[in-house]
């Protein structure tokens, strides 16, 4: 980026966004690598204008400001408007759970989930999934990388998340279902305790996203018939984004 001020506040943005507690201004130089005077005007023009405020002396969390941006991209972006009410009215009829994601910066991102506000996730859409744990994570990259750095990518994630007491086990399990994707153009994974998932590519723009069923009682479930379901939302989701 040209502009380098911009830069900062946008990493700036980025930090406070992603910390799960108000974070200093001590941190955010020794995290992102600016110095202590251009971060503290940052901070305050940030402040200023609505999208940090402050959490005691010197530390910040994201303001309203910035949550409404949030919400605000998600209801008026042209994606989620039209994929998310066709995969609700699909997941609403089949009494399953539905999600559609996307990945940005190494980070799994919701666009829409069903159980949003479930007893297990009560403050809406989850983040900081990590994507060695996410079925939508396997089918994207299983599309949009060579096996190997697929792979390689889920190694990372592995490492940076310090798990590597799970990760050969993961590892393994990870490379089939990338050959899974790769071979049948799908995901389908029977968890433990019953879980499963059901997860279909769809690229749009020149990257791929997920649409993903799943839900619990593995063993009452028509398997032939969500895969067809899912698989028939999927195309429905690229017809209507290509019409627009």
């Amino acid at each position: 980026m040209k502009n380098k001020l911009l830069e900062k506040t946008f990493q700036v943005l980025e930090a406070v966004a992603a910390s799960p507690e108000p974070v200093s201004l001590k941190e955010l130089s020794g995290r992102l690598g600016i110095n202590s005077s251009t971060l503290s005007r940052i901070a305050a023009d940030l402040v200023e204008t609505g999208y940090l405020t402050k959490a005691g002396y010197r530390n910040f969390e994201p303001a309203l400001g910035l949550i409404r941006i949030g919400q605000n991209a998600v209801h008026s972006s042209h994606l989620p408007r039209t994929v998310n009410p066709l995969v609700r009215s699909r997941v609403d009829e089949l009494g399953v759970n539905g999600a559609f994601a996307g990945i940005e910066s190494g980070q799994v991102v919701y666009l829409y989930r069903s159980d949003a506000f479930s007893d297990e996730n009560r403050i809406g859409l989850p983040y900081r999934v990590p994507l060695y744990r996410s079925n939508i994570a396997i089918a994207i990259l299983a599309m949009s990388l060579p096996p190997g750095e697929a792979l390689e990518r889920f190694r990372a994630d592995i490492h940076a998340r310090h798990a590597e007491h799970a990760a050969k086990a993961d590892l393994a399990e990870i490379r089939d279902l990338l050959e899974h994707v790769a071979r049948n153009g799908y995901l389908f994974r029977r968890e433990p305790e019953a879980r499963w998932n059901i997860t279909f590519p769809v690229e749009y723009g020149g990257q791929f996203y997920g649409v993903s069923f799943y839900g619990d009682r593995a063993g009452e479930r028509n398997f032939d018939r969500l895969l067809f379901e899912c698989s028939l939302l999927a195309s429905r989701i690229r017809s209507k984004l290509v019409m627009g």
